[in-house]
């Protein structure tokens, strides 16, 4: 019965998404998977686009005004779906970061976020997940009203 019950919500929501129009282009995307092959790429990308201001993850930052990545940086507190805008487009009032679009492909964008939450304590991890997939269901709450 719970299987089934799993299967209808997963083909509502489906179909939710497909109704409302959804971004078929970041659906899905969010809270971003883990992977040992996202987070062995997203190393190599974070080493050559990131740390010359943000440091290694878990800190020092090289520019005061860029933050560090790991548990005792405030990283982990906002949902996948704002930091990969963030890279892709500035985080809003940011005087220092550069847009990376036309520069990182959305999957690298992926993948380096993948690396950063690897880094992560378990318990922050999870709590970021869960914050994430709060802020895509109430996108997807948004949508539909």
């Amino acid at each position: 019965m719970k299987i089934v019950l799993v299967g209808l919500l997963s083909s509502s929501l489906a179909i939710l998404l497909g109704a409302c129009g959804g971004d078929s282009e970041t659906t899905g995307r969010f809270p971003i998977e883990i992977t040992a092959e996202r987070v062995n790429a997203g190393q190599t990308i974070y080493t050559q686009y990131c740390a010359s201001c943000h440091g290694p993850v878990a800190g020092p930052s090289v520019l005061d005004s860029a933050p560090v990545h790991g548990d005792s940086g405030h990283t982990w507190h906002h949902p996948d779906r704002l930091l990969y805008e963030w890279v892709l487009d500035r985080p809003p009032l940011a005087t220092v970061m550069p847009a990376f679009r036309g520069l990182l492909s959305e999957q690298e964008v992926l993948d380096v976020l993948s690396y950063i939450k690897s880094n992560w304590l378990p318990e922050i991890q999870q709590r970021q997940q869960q914050g994430s997939a709060q802020y895509e269901s109430q996108i997807i709450e948004d949508r539909a009203g």
